[in-house]
């Protein structure tokens, strides 16, 4: 005998009413306005009358094109809203034109964000710059003609990677976006040998300099962080003060001839930093600008981390880490790279500067995690390695790299300290040891 289904009782809520349901569309629609389009296709999964609402959302959160002639995304009964557009043709062969008229289609819809991705050398049309909702801009691998009109006054993300863009636009573009505050320059060419960026509201920067460029100079006075490469054939380095810098990265490459290096004001302005790093040759350059002075002439009390790359056999530039360490107070994290390592003749005498380094305060207040990369033991490095875990009575982290035939001198040296943890990994390509010790560490 067939079993007659149960009827299935519809659930009441306690007597509670429902009065998202009872609402009209047009104000649903008004609510689902303000979330994202992912957001808002989910929202329609709780009943059978949401399900019908995306086909009214009147914004499309992101939409990439490959083909400039195919139309933007639309509704049939009136058009949307576009958020984010990115454009990435997979040939070289399309119509600038066309482009040009999708971007000002785009630009109708409420175009805010754009990403653009072209075949190298291809150019882009010249209304890109025009439109005046845009607030962040990413353009790789294309080439802006040598002038176009600029208006995006609400611009405040611009982002150039592997573009060809002369001088002269890329003044025309920090005059014309006065509230940019992020700017990302890499490997970008068409300077003729130099570049030159002055804005007044640029907060972060990322520069990392051409292949063929020859001089960089940065006048940002509003910045706060600031990444920087060069390449050998740079020769002249100018960075204006920023008294607001929080986080700086400076990477100079050995130049193949004489550097023109003027970065002590811009050191000197950066009493607020919390984050310096200096890779390459940027600490030999210092040390020169600084070697008639016996001591800094400001202090870093904010500065909680500070990773430095030097040559072991030149007292220029460890006596300038000497200086650095003393204007840092309030240190707690401290990396220290070994480059071009020199034989135990060409090391200068520990004995010189133990009784400078025994006066940091950092040292026995504030120092929590040391770091020491391509460490090597030889003379100065192993006196030095075996001071800073003896005199740093808070040290709570500590890491070596070392080759792999010296981890039993390195092991040796880790004996003076006791760490409870120990952890051996290959991270950076050699061997890496990674110690911690407890808030309170017994040194023996």
């Amino acid at each position: 005998m067939a079993r007659t289904p149960r009827k299935r009782r519809r659930r009441r809520g306690g007597g509670g009413h429902d009065y998202l349901s009872g609402l009209p569309d047009d104000v649903i629609l008004a609510i689902l306005s303000r979330l994202t389009t992912r957001q808002a296709v989910t929202l329609s999964a709780l009943s059978r009358r949401f399900r019908v609402l995306p086909s009214q959302f009147g914004r499309v959160d992101s939409a990439l094109v490959a083909d400039p002639a195919l139309p933007l995304p639309s509704l049939p009964a009136r058009p949307s809203f576009i958020r984010r557009l990115s454009f990435a043709p997979q040939t070289r062969r399309f119509s600038s034109s066309a482009f040009g008229r999708l971007l000002d289609a785009a630009a109708d819809r409420g175009l805010s964000e754009l990403a653009v991705r072209l075949p190298r050398s291809s150019f882009l049309p010249q209304n890109l710059l025009s439109i005046r909702s845009l607030t962040v801009v990413s353009l790789d691998s294309c080439a802006l003609p040598r002038w176009c009109p600029a208006a995006c006054p609400g611009l405040r993300t611009l982002k150039l990677h592997h573009v060809a863009i002369p001088q002269r636009m890329i003044s025309v573009i920090l005059k014309a976006a006065p509230v940019l505050e992020t700017l990302e320059m890499v490997y970008c060419m068409g300077f003729a040998g130099s570049c030159s960026m002055e804005s007044s509201t640029v907060r972060n920067l990322l520069f990392k300099s051409a292949l063929e460029q020859r001089e960089v100079t940065v006048k940002m006075a509003g910045l706060r962080t600031i990444t920087l490469y060069t390449r050998p054939k740079v020769q002249s380095v100018r960075l204006d003060p920023a008294p607001e810098i929080r986080k700086a990265y400076l990477h100079i490459a050995r130049p193949r001839v004489k550097l023109q290096f003027r970065i002590r004001p811009f050191l000197d302005a950066g009493t607020g930093l919390t984050c310096l790093t200096l890779r390459g040759m940027a600490i030999k350059l210092l040390s020169s600008e600084y070697k008639d002075t016996p001591n800094l002439a400001v202090q870093f009390e904010d500065l909680r981390i500070l990773s430095v790359s030097l040559d072991f056999s030149n007292e220029r530039e460890l006596i300038f880490l000497l200086k650095l360490l003393e204007s840092c107070p309030n240190l707690q994290q401290l990396t220290l790279s070994a480059v071009d390592a020199k034989d135990d003749t060409a090391l200068p005498n520990f004995a010189d500067h133990e009784e400078r380094l025994s006066k940091l305060s950092c040292l026995t207040k504030s120092l929590e995690q040391l770091k020491f990369l391509g460490f090597r033991p030889q003379r100065y490095q192993k006196e030095l390695f075996i001071f800073l875990l003896t005199q740093a009575t808070n040290l709570k982290k500590m890491a070596v790299e070392f080759p792999k035939d010296q981890e039993a001198a390195v092991r040796r040296i880790l004996s003076v300290r006791k760490a409870p943890t120990q952890k051996k990994t290959t991270k950076y390509k050699q061997y890496y040891l990674e110690l911690e010790y407890p808030v309170e560490p017994n040194c023996s």
